[in-house]
């Protein structure tokens, strides 16, 4: 799953955050691992994990946002709900898929909203943190 290794670019100086997208991504090798082995309830299994580890993820990123005054948190969260839709969208139809191909194609639809998450969103408050001296800049 090279397209989805995890780059030193996507990190943001906030552990609990960093370590949540790590997770995030291990659970996604999981379920490449499940579709290459064409085991699909598996497959459907850790995707419902992964959808239900970005709900927690969500709701601890929009709290430390709020915790620190990020004036935008409610655009994040409102992000947030969009990326969310997305995800249970694209996860309905791959629980109906019974080709490996397919299944593998609808994954990396699925996973394409945590870089998306990482890349778009979570770059826009990193700035935030490290005008506030939250975070070191790199």
């Amino acid at each position: 799953m090279d397209k989805f290794d995890w780059l030193e670019s996507f990190e943001l100086g906030i552990e609990e955050v960093d370590e949540d997208h790590r997770g995030m991504l291990a659970l996604m090798k999981k379920i490449e691992g499940a579709a290459d082995n064409e085991s699909y309830d598996l497959c459907n299994e850790l995707l419902e994990e992964l959808l239900a580890f970005t709900i927690a993820h969500f709701k601890r990123e929009e709290q430390m946002l709020e915790d620190v005054g990020y004036p935008n948190v409610d655009l994040h969260k409102d992000y947030h709900q969009e990326l969310l839709a997305r995800a249970k969208s694209v996860m309905s139809v791959c629980q109906d898929i019974k080709s490996k191909d397919n299944l593998k194609e609808c994954c990396y639809e699925m996973f394409s909203f945590l870089v998306d998450d990482v890349v778009t969103g979570d770059l826009k408050f990193k700035s935030y943190l490290e005008d506030k001296g939250l975070i070191k800049r790199p």
